[in-house]
């Protein structure tokens, strides 16, 4: 191989896209906290969720169904909230989208008085 290969790089597994290297760090840090959440719940037994576990005989199926669900929770809030606190590129300079796309405008609504009951903003 080659020395500028990407596999020699310590960034070598992350896509090379932005947005997708963004998301795969933002869903491996939000399965690293949901492992800690499932451990710490274990350590804590909380809500006797540990001594369930271990009382029956299919533990192992239980432990899994807790990791695999606070694993999948956990990365998508990561990175739902990566994806929502992006910039758009022509915004990235000034450091917000004041006044541009995404800022709230003032409309004017007219009411509509109805033959029958109170006047609502639309008629069906």
């Amino acid at each position: 191989m080659n020395p500028g290969s990407r596999l020699n790089t310590p960034r070598g597994f992350l896509p090379r896209q932005p947005l997708f290297r963004l998301l795969a760090i933002n869903g491996l840090a939000g399965a690293g906290l949901g492992i800690l959440f499932v451990i710490g719940i274990l350590a804590l037994d909380v809500a006797g969720i540990r001594s369930l576990l271990t009382s029956t005989g299919e533990w192992v199926t239980g432990l899994a169904l807790l990791a695999m669900g606070s694993v999948t929770m956990f990365a998508s809030v990561a990175m739902g909230g990566a994806i929502m606190l992006m910039r758009s590129p022509r915004n990235a300079e000034s450091g917000g989208s004041e006044g541009g796309p995404g800022a709230l405008v003032p409309v004017r609504v007219r009411r509509h008085s109805g033959a029958s009951g109170p006047s609502r903003l639309w008629r069906d």
